[in-house]
Order: structure tokens, then sequence, then C-alpha cells
């Protein structure tokens, strides 16, 4: 009965995680906005511009998403085109063809066939331009009412016509809803401008929009603006009784309805024929700090794609950091000069042959040459960055302030002139090589300015909540991956055991904390490399991946080295190489893709792992710098991935410059998640000693914590760790300095989820001043100083906030936050928690995995606690604010009530 009780509860708290926007959202342009289409249940798109993974990803995310469809009109003149229609040069159709019906009616089956869930049905009124003297009308009306019932069968009635009001007793009960555009304003397309409508055509409209509501359709309105007056012109929709969309003439921005975007992408041109993504100084340095705002780098390739509109609904600002002089082609030129004032710009490192976006960043260029030799005259404080000296200044360029500019940097010359080597205005900001990364020699890179202030007060991005991938339930996250590498290596223990048993007792058993574990395919399996001992082998194996906290994964089949030569990015010649391509393997001398995933991925499915677990995750080898195709091949085999980056900073250089960011996009939603932090290879010096080299990996933990949270604990490492007394003392020092300190175990198919959702997620505001937050897997949003403590009693969809109040945590789906303290935050919320909470409802259900005992720390909780499905009570220890909670390790089902005494 108890347990009956709490499935009920979980039930409610279900249908209380997600609140509906009941507007459709309209986008035709490309590629699509995805994380801000979270925020709705149904969008409406141009189908030609729809992927087939995204429509998966819709699907995943239970986004009902509904294609264009023209049904009065066409772009192509054929035999049943009547005649055109000059306001946007198409041509009107024949409704009572049987041509041009079935035509309507095959294009319906594709869409549906390709996994559209409805039809949004346009040009219904077309037929009201033809001459009345030389075409029927009422025979046009009933092809049309002919071909909606036609559309209505493919599509289960899930239609959204816009318009028809003439035909609505006909269409009733054929569409679920009606769009009609204008209402307050209107867009020309003759002159792409935007109207007021009519006082009297906005009664006849309203009048014909009741009248569609009075037959049972669901009504939507959009009308048109500029970005700043769209909220506004929507809550006035809403207030004449509509739902609402309102956007630009063509659909192809963002728009808003009840709620108003925050943007978070910041466009990052580049070109792969000059230098592949994954070699740029922006991406490995200055990424990982764009990411820690906030927002989501957006590179564009543009040696694949033309450069974007640049909207400012979803774009935050543009970044363009080279040191390539042939970059700036006069279409990149031009497109950075057309964005001025539309978002914040920062140019970076090389400068554009531009005299007008030099300018309107704060340069201009000298007449004269100053003569050197030329010393640092000013620095901004505030930009000053980690580097105690300034570079070595040979060939600057030579600069000059502009009109309304603010220096941030400039150096004397010999002659006592001075020369502008960065500025800041309100388009922006421009810094020149090498004012941005010194490198030493044996001393790596530093920032010669601070990166974040550099994004911050110079370029101008402004300060938003941060959708957060190191912590959950308000601790660090813990993550703890082995690489196969070592497995089949002899211990120097009594005894001569493998390096994967002593890894297996020494480290996976005793701690019992969740760990993902993989293999090397030919380092273990019959005819490979240890073909003689693959029996045992085997059964180790076997052995690891049957824990019940081991999640399994790949470690390829023969361990390529060089995935960059594979993917075509750079040509390596084997004789230049210490080891080969990969593994000897015997009978193997060319590198499979195929075979190195979905191959390896079958063989530990089929031969290693317990009935109900399979591979969940593919752990890249050797320079681990998989290409679009390894990428293509791992998703289709239904897992996840992980491996690369270069985090490895320690204190003889605690720099942010080593720190990488969160992942990697090589197109059509593919991305390569990195290693959060690197592994004992990098510590010990490629393995050669010392191999307590890996205890550094603390002084990295301290570096990601403080000032800035920038990784999770992460405890990366191969069997061979397992080899010698020292490298597994290392381990053990690494995983206790962990658990004395606040921490939430997860696995690492856990954060690589969180991880790749951090590109999918959004914000968003309303009119009261609340911000909204949507994620499929992110739980924590990190909160700047600059915002007041979150208030949870206005707040919906949150668990807690850390007592701290830089950490809020939230439910799946869409979450809302308020800062507002008009009212009390009296409500119980949690501040922080060992475990990754799966439901949770102040007096009602809750659930989490314990895989250690777990800790939960409540405040405004003194009459709380926790009571199993078993009937069982736990209650808490008040101190101050906060009520402390053990429970025991492993699965908790139960509630939490809060209206008796807790003592």
């Amino acid at each position: 009965m108890k347990y009956i009780l709490w499935l009920l509860l979980l039930v409610s708290a279900q249908l209380l995680a997600k609140p509906v926007n009941n507007s459709l959202a309209f986008y035709y342009s490309a590629p699509m906005p995805l994380a801000e289409m979270t925020f709705y249940s149904r969008v409406v798109v141009q189908p030609e511009l729809v992927t087939e993974h995204e429509l998966n990803w819709f699907k995943e995310r239970n986004i009902a998403v509904y294609a264009y469809l023209s049904i009065g009109e066409s772009y192509n003149k054929s035999d049943y085109s009547l005649t055109t229609n000059p306001n946007w040069n198409s041509y009107i159709s024949d409704l009572t063809s049987t041509q041009w019906q079935q035509q309507l009616n095959s294009s319906a089956v594709i869409l549906k066939e390709r996994g559209f869930s409805g039809l949004f049905l346009d040009t219904l009124d077309s037929y009201q331009l033809l001459d009345n003297a030389r075409y029927d009308k009422s025979a046009q009306q009933a092809g049309l009412v002919s071909i909606i019932k036609d559309l209505s069968l493919v599509f289960q009635k899930q239609l959204v016509l816009n318009r028809g009001f003439e035909l609505l007793p006909s269409l009733q009960n054929l569409a679920t809803d009606l769009v009609a555009e204008g209402l307050f304003s209107h867009f020309n397309p003759l002159d792409n401008s935007y109207k007021l409508t009519s006082k009297n055509d906005q009664a006849w409209l309203t009048a014909q929009l009741k009248k569609a509501q009075s037959f049972g359709f669901n009504v939507q309105v959009i009308d048109y603006a500029k970005p700043d007056k769209r909220l506004v012109m929507a809550e006035k929709i809403i207030a004449s009784g509509f739902s609402a969309w309102v956007t630009d003439g063509h659909l192809q921005t963002w728009g808003t309805s009840t709620i108003s975007p925050v943007p978070r992408r910041v466009l990052i041109p580049y070109n792969s024929d000059l230098k592949p993504l994954i070699y740029s100084t922006v991406h490995l340095k200055l990424a990982t700090l764009i990411e820690y705002l906030g927002y989501i780098p957006d590179y564009i390739d543009i040696a694949k794609r033309e450069l974007p509109l640049v909207d400012p609904s979803l774009h935050a600002g543009i970044i363009s950091w080279t040191n390539m002089g042939g970059f700036y082609s006069p279409s990149v030129i031009n497109w950075l000069e057309a964005s001025l004032g539309t978002v914040p710009q920062l140019v970076v490192g090389e400068l554009p042959q531009s005299a007008k976006l030099l300018a309107a960043l704060g340069v201009e260029t000298l007449n004269s040459s100053p003569p050197g030799p030329y010393e640092l005259n000013y620095l901004a404080p505030w930009l000053k960055g980690e580097s105690s000296s300034s570079p070595a200044i040979t060939k600057p360029y030579l600069l000059k302030l502009a009109p309304e500019a603010t220096t941030l940097i400039d150096i004397k010359a010999a002659d006592g002139s001075t020369v502008v080597q960065s500025a800041k205005t309100k388009y922006g900001a421009v810094i020149v090589a090498p004012w941005l990364i010194d490198t030493l020699p044996m001393e790596g890179s530093n920032w010669v300015i601070d990166p974040l202030t550099l994004l911050t007060k110079a370029m101008g991005l402004p300060t938003i909540l941060a959708p957060d991938t190191t912590t959950e339930s308000g601790r660090r996250m813990l993550t703890m991956h082995i690489d196969g590498d070592g497995f089949t290596s002899i211990a120097h223990f009594d005894g001569s055991p493998y390096a994967a048993e002593v890894i297996r007792d020494d480290i996976i058993k005793p701690y019992k904390l969740p760990i993902t574990s993989s293999i090397i395919q030919a380092d273990i399996e019959p005819g490979g490399i240890h073909a003689k001992h693959s029996k045992k082998l085997e059964k180790i194996a076997r052995s690891i991946f049957e824990l019940p906290y081991v999640e399994v994964a790949s470690h390829t089949y023969s361990h390529p080295y060089f995935w960059t030569a594979l993917s075509g990015r750079k040509e390596i010649d084997e004789e230049d190489t210490d080891y080969g391509f990969h593994l000897d393997v015997p009978g193997y001398d060319t590198i499979s893709l195929e075979k190195e995933i979905t191959g390896t991925i079958n063989y530990i499915n089929e031969r290693l792992v317990p009935k109900g677990k399979k591979t969940v995750l593919m752990l890249w080898s050797g320079d681990a710098t998989p290409g679009p195709d390894a990428l293509k091949i791992a998703r289709n085999a239904g897992v996840l991935n992980v491996n690369g980056g270069n985090t490895d900073v320690n204190s003889d250089n605690p720099s942010l410059s080593h720190i990488s960011p969160i992942a990697r996009p090589e197109g059509d939603l593919l991305y390569q998640i990195y290693a959060p932090i690197l592994n004992e290879n990098v510590y010990t010096n490629l393995w050669h000693g010392p191999y307590y080299g890996f205890k550094r990996l603390t002084e990295t933990f301290e570096i990601t914590e403080k000032p800035y949270r920038l990784k999770p604990y992460t405890i990366y490492y191969h069997f061979y760790s397992g080899e010698v007394p020292a490298g597994l003392d290392a381990l053990k020092h690494n995983i206790d300095y962990v658990l004395q300190r606040p921490n939430t175990p997860v696995y690492l198919s856990h954060y690589a989820k969180i991880a790749k959702d951090f590109y999918f997620s959004a914000l968003a505001k309303n009119s009261k001043g609340d911000w909204l937050f949507s994620s499929k897997n992110i739980r924590t949003l990190r909160i700047p100083s600059d915002f007041d403590i979150a208030n949870i009693s206005q707040s919906d969809g949150l668990l807690g906030v850390t007592q701290q109040g830089n950490y809020v945590h939230t439910i799946e789906g869409i979450s809302r936050i308020s800062f507002d303290h008009s009212q009390k935050n009296n409500t119980p919320y949690l501040a922080s928690a060992n475990v990754v909470i799966d439901t949770w409802q102040v007096n009602g259900a809750v659930s989490f995995k314990a895989w250690i005992p777990a800790t939960l720390d409540l405040v405004n909780a003194r009459s709380c606690q926790f009571i199993s499905h078993m009937g069982k009570r736990y209650k808490g220890i008040t101190r101050g604010k906060i009520t402390h909670f053990k429970l025991p390790a492993g699965d908790f089902f139960g509630y939490l009530n809060c209206t008796g005494v807790a003592k």
C-alpha cells in the first residue's frame, strides 16, 4: 500500500514538472534553434530545412514538429497555375485540379513518413485574389475543403490553418488550430516594412478569431515587431484572448510568445581550409571561458556554409579571432560590418582590412610609424591577466584611438608617442596580438589579459544565469573512468596478477563508486594479441563488468593512435611514429572505423556483459580527435562518446589557458565530449615516471575549483596504474582526496549527457523579470554574484539553492527562477546532497540513488522527515538554518513529509 502511495505521488510530481507553452513557435530558417525550441511543445518549420537527426532530437523531447505546406500557391509555374501573386512572386494554384490535389497529398504522406507530427497549411485564402469573372470561387472553395479533408486523414486532424475564415463551418473537426497574421501589426513584403493595423481591421480580425474559437479551434496570432518590442506586443495579443507569436516578417528570426529569449549563442567564424577548429586558439583557449559564462560558442565554418543572419534573439555576440591573414575575405568583412550595432563584437589577433569596422570598435591606423623599442604604457587594471610581465613587442600594430572609444592597452614608442593595442566602444572591442596569450619555453602559456573581463567588460556580453556541467545537487560531481590500456600488463605484486585484477580488487570493489570501465578488444579476444590467455582475460573483463557499480565502455578494437589522420585533418607517415598507427594485431593491417567502434561494441555486448547491461560509451584512444565519420558511427551504435581535450593544469603553471572547453561540435548534432580532466599518462611523463606523479591531480582539482569551478572532479586513468605500487597509491590518494570533500558521484555517461545538453539548453525571461530554464539533462544553474539568492517559494521547478546562493538545482523540463523577495522564502528546499535526485516534491514523492550513504542538507526543514516506501522514517538534525539528513546507500523511493515534527 505504501508503495502504491509513492507511485501516486510520483505521477502527480511528473504532471507538475513541465509547464506547457501553448503557443506554436514558427521558424523558417536553418539551422534550427533547437535549444530555444524546447520551451514549446509544438514548432512549425520549413520541412526541407530540417535534418533527420533534428527530427529525432525533437521526438526524444516530445516536441511535435509541424511542416509548412502551401495549399493555394507554388513558386513553380505548372499546368495547374492560374495566375501570379505579385506580393510574393508566386503562382496561385487551381484548387480543383486533381493533379495539384494529388501532389499535395503525396507531399503530406512523405512528410508523415519522415516523422512530422502535423502540417501548417498556408495560403488558404489565395484563391480570393482570382478574378471573379474568370474563375468560379465556389468551386475553388470546394476544392480547398476536399484537400484539407484528405490531409486531415493523413495527419489524424493535426493541422494548423492559416486563416480560411469563410470555410470554418466546413473545416470544423478537420484541424485543431487556426492562425492569423496582423492583428496589431503586419508586414509588407514589397518594401520589408512593418505597419500598424488599423482599428477597423483589428475589430474585423478579432471578430473572425472569436468565431474560430467558437468552432473549437485553438487560435493564435502572429504579429511582427523588432526584438525589443516583441514581448509587449505578445502580451497585448494574449490580453485579447489569443495565443501569440511575434517575430519578423519572413519568420527567419526567433520570436517571442509569453516569454522573451535570452540569447546564449556567440557566433565564431573560422575557416577549416586554413585551420581545423580543433587546432584553433579560439576553441582551445577562449571557448572554456565563453562556456563558463553560460554562452554557447557557435562556430561557423565559412569554408562549408554561408555566414548566418545575425539574430539578436538568438545571438549574444560575435568573436573573430584569427592569426592568419587570409581569413578576412570580403564576405567576412561585409558580414562583420553589417552586424555592427546588432550584437557586440570582439575582434582578436590579426585585424581585418576594414577602416569602418576597426573605427567602430575603437581604433584607426596611424599615418606615421613611431620608432621602437616599445614598452607597455597602459593596461586597464581590470583587464590584467595571469602574466607577470608584458609580452615581447617586436612588430606591433600601429594604431590610434578612434573617436568615442576607450583605451584598454597602449604602448609607448621610443619617441614618446603612444600606440593603441586594444580599445572598446559601444559596439564591442578589439585587441591585437601579442596581447592575448604569451607562451614561454618550459613554462607553457599564460593569459596576458583576463579572458573573462575581456568578454564581459570589454566586449560587453551581459551577465546571465549559466547552465552548469560541474555540479549536481549543489556539490561538485565526481566521475571516474578507465581506458583499457594495460589491462593485460603483469603487475609488480605478489602472484604477478594482471593489472586489471589489481584495479578490480584494490580500487573498483573496495570503493564501490560509480565507474566506467573499458577494454581494448584485440587485447583480450580469442585470436587477438594475447590469444593464448584470452579465456582468462575475458573472464576478468566479465568479473569487472558484472559489478553493479561498473558502467560498460569500449576503448576501440586496436587502439588507433592518430584519429586526426583517420579524419583527414593531418597526414602522418607511419615511419615517423613510435608504434605505428595502432596496436600490432595479427592480420589487422588497415584500420576499419566500423570494426573499431560498432564491432567492438557488439563484441562486448555479446561476450562480456551480463544480461541487462550493454555498452554505453565509446572512450576514444590515442590522440582522441575523432572526425565526423567516427562520431556518426558511434551515434548510430547508440553510445555516447568521451575523451580528448587538454585539461592538465597544475601548480607549476596554474593558467586558465590549459583548461579545455566542454566539447567540440562536428556538425549535424555531432559532438565530441572532452574528458573533463586528463589521465595519469600526462602526470607521469607518459608513464615513464615518476609513477606517483598522478597525485598532482589534486592540484588540478584545486585550480579548476577556485576562483572558478570549471570542471567536475574527474579521476581518469588506465589499467596500467595497477602495474606498480606507486601508481596504485596515487589512485587511492586522489579518490580519498575527493571523498573527504563534498561531492556527488555519477557515471561518466551521466556527465556526457549533461555536457552535450549544455549546447541544447535555453534561457528566457517573462514579463515579471523571472528567468526560465529549459534542459533535458542539466539540473544545475550557476548564479553569478551580480544576482540575489533565488527565492524558492516564488519559483517553479526548483529543488533548492546552495547556502551561498551560487547554484540552484532544477528538475527536468522547464524551471522558473524568481529573485523576487517580496514574499518570504520559507519553503523547505534542498541546499545540497551527494545524490542525483530523480524525483523531488515537498510533501510528495522523492527518489534517488545513493552510491554511498546519502547526506542531504535542507533549509526550512526542521519539521521534515524522509519516509521510504517501506515506511522507514529518517529524521534530520538541525544546526542553524540547515537540517542534515543521513540515509543508507542504495535506491530510495519514498516521500518527503514536512507536516510533522522532526526531532
